[in-house]
């Protein structure tokens, strides 16, 4: 489960040693993560990729791209 840290901010928190699999189509309900929106286009594959600590990752889409800017996750 992708936590977001507020639902207005774009920042989500993201735990080591699990697998996310970041949206390329846009038309996730959880962007950016994918949440296979993509299938039904057929043309779009997710970036998969694991994390080996804990991250807040930050991201908009700038000049038509996804940008991520990741900072080390807070102790809750």
């Amino acid at each position: 489960m992708i936590k977001r840290i507020k639902k207005t901010d774009n920042k989500i928190r993201i735990k080591k040693n699990q697998r996310y699999s970041w949206c390329t189509c846009r038309n996730s309900k959880n962007y950016p993560i994918c949440d296979g929106s993509h299938k039904e286009t057929g043309v779009y594959k997710p970036v998969r990729i694991w994390f080996h600590e804990d991250l807040d990752v930050f991201f908009s889409i700038e000049n038509d791209k996804l940008q991520l800017k990741l900072e080390k996750g807070e102790k809750e």
